[in-house]
């Protein structure tokens, strides 16, 4: 459940809601939270989304309309059944009662006296709770007055202060008369009604069906109203899903559990490539560019030559064809001889493999929100742009992983389940079955690991134009030697190295090795004086980039685009 910041739904016309505004509420949700989408959906509903847009069709309406006549009434009935005065004229005698004794064991403290007594005629709670720490503070005054009489004063002014207000503001007609106790519990229980009336209301305007206290539902209309609401409520929740579904918002897994639809993963995607966009059409970058090889590809240009044997036949320049025909023979039927073809343009392919940090560091300042929101807007780049590009999603902890784009929206990084300030451990896998991986904490940063899993699946794809783009924000703190699993916090020497040697690696296969730093961190010096930032951007000749979090989709598209540029000139 989330239980700090939200994105609220903001009502400019309940008429023209639709499911788009739904959609993207929902989606800012499941990416920046750790949270499922059903319990986003919930989420969003009692932030206020007009889902009484559904209520005549759940049936809802009708019983809400119903709860509230039947609690009114109760009011109603209350009112009209039962007094209060004689409860406030007995707070009244306790109050004077305990003021009385209080005033008799603290005639050698005037000056607390004096506070006391001016405190009891403005029927002040928040004054007596202040004297009260005072008296505690000074031990010859608490040993003069223990804290259990005060308590009973303060106590009293409390419940006359709720009597006061219930007199004044309900309609006591009644001829029962209740005692301090009992006309207490009355105007508490009036206030309960009262905001239980004012929820259901306010759950037929807006829609917030959450929002109030279902235990009060159930006391004060018994435990079949709030049986009926839960089934009336969750059919809501069922008809917004279904709708979501039917449109193709939504999707259910395997498991039926709901998750975002490829499509509106795409939407997604798009945006965040179209607010990025928005900083940098000033540049000039985007768009489709290509090498200036000739060659097989879908792309023409405007300059023709004649047929060979072997070309594209869709490329024909059919005006230019004719033309020829025409001024050999004067007749507007070409031969062989007189086809002309517009030369095409190979595409400058490359596949690509976003190593994306998983480890539990990457929670903090939106990080792993802004690297998603990222990594969706260069695969709609990708599938926008370029066509015949490859991308790879990677994500690493202690362990490494390929991902779905499907798989982005809702994915976290590996929670922190260890806290001491060292840590030194060792696990052998040859002593383990494949893929146990039982009790060992997958949040820490296992970069050798990462880069190994990214290097074989480039190598895998036919291209020569290859490259990884690591965004991470923290130094290797886990490396395997063998079969053995070393894990290390402080890191050791040995991550680093084993880290460096895999980078070497990815180096000699060919691949451009580019870094986003969503810290500082690896600036600061380990082992007397070593920085793994300056031997990893050695090693590596690749370039290192410190975008702020929320600046990491600018950086990384601009870069991926202008890379293109400098690759197809």
């Amino acid at each position: 459940m989330i239980i700090h910041r939200y994105i609220p739904y903001q009502p400019e016309d309940h008429n023209q809601w639709n499911t788009d505004k739904l959609m993207s509420l929902l989606s800012e949700l499941v990416m920046r939270y750790d949270i499922q989408l059903e319990e986003a959906l919930k989420e969003i509903i009692q932030r206020g989304i007009p889902v009484n847009l559904f209520l005549k069709q759940g049936g809802l309406e009708d019983l809400i309309q119903n709860f509230i006549k039947k609690l009114e009434e109760q009011m109603q009935q209350l009112q009209q059944q039962f007094d209060i005065r004689k409860g406030i004229q007995e707070t009244e005698r306790d109050i004077q009662q305990h003021y009385n004794n209080i005033q008799k064991k603290l005639t050698k403290f005037p000056d607390i006296l004096k506070k006391v007594q001016e405190a009891v005629e403005n029927r002040s709670f928040d004054q007596l709770n202040k004297i009260k720490w005072e008296i505690l503070k000074n031990a010859a005054l608490e040993k003069a007055l223990t804290s259990k009489e005060f308590n009973e004063l303060i106590k009293d002014v409390e419940d006359l202060n709720i009597l006061l207000e219930g007199l004044r503001k309900y309609q006591f007609k009644g001829n029962v008369q209740l005692n301090r106790k009992e006309s207490v519990e009355l105007v508490l229980g009036l206030k309960d009604l009262e905001q239980l009336i004012e929820n259901l209301k306010n759950a037929l305007e807006n829609g917030d069906i959450y929002n109030f206290d279902l235990e009060a539902l159930s006391k004060y209309l018994g435990p079949e109203s709030y049986q009926e609401f839960i089934k009336r409520r969750e059919e809501i929740f069922k008809q917004l899903s279904e709708l979501l579904e039917k449109q193709g918002k939504i999707v259910r897994n395997q498991d039926g559990e709901l998750q975002l639809s490829p499509e509106s993963i795409r939407k997604i995607g798009r945006k965040s490539l179209e607010e990025i966009f928005k900083y940098l059409k000033s540049d000039d970058v985007g768009g489709n560019l290509y090498t200036n090889y000739n060659g097989e590809g879908e792309q023409v240009t405007p300059a023709t030559k004649e047929y060979e044997l072997g070309d594209n036949l869709n490329n024909i320049d059919i005006t230019n064809s004719i033309l020829n025909a025409y001024i050999r023979t004067g007749k507007p039927k070409p031969r062989l001889q007189d086809i002309e073809i517009f030369k095409s343009r190979g595409m400058a392919k490359s596949s690509t493999v976003i190593l994306l940090d998983m480890s539990g560091s990457m929670f903090r300042v939106d990080r792993f929100y802004y690297a998603k929101k990222m990594i969706l807007a260069l695969e709609a780049l990708i599938r926008e742009e370029y066509k015949d590009d490859t991308l790879y999603i990677v994500g690493f902890g202690t362990f490494a992983k390929t991902f779905s784009v499907a798989e982005i929206p809702q994915l976290q990084p590996y929670p922190v389940t260890l806290f001491d300030p060292y840590i030194s451990l060792r696990i052998d896998f040859s002593k383990r079955r494949h893929g146990d991986f039982r009790g060992i904490p997958e949040y820490f940063t296992n970069l050798q690991k990462g880069l190994a899993l990214s290097r074989r699946l480039l190598g895998s794809k036919q291209t020569k134009n290859k490259q990884i783009i690591l965004i991470t924000d923290g130094v290797p703190t886990a490396h395997f030697e063998g079969n053995v699993l070393h894990i290390n916090y402080p890191p050791s020497p040995a991550d680093f190295d084993f880290a460096l040697k895999e980078a070497v690696i990815c180096k000699e296969e060919g691949i451009v090795l580019n870094t986003f730093l969503l810290t500082n961190e690896w600036n600061l010096n380990f082992f007397e004086g070593r920085s793994f930032i300056h031997d990893f951007a050695r090693v590596t000749k690749g370039r290192i980039f410190y975008p702020h979090p929320s600046e990491l989709g600018k950086f990384v598209l601009a870069d991926f685009i202008e890379e293109k540029r400098k690759l197809i000139s």
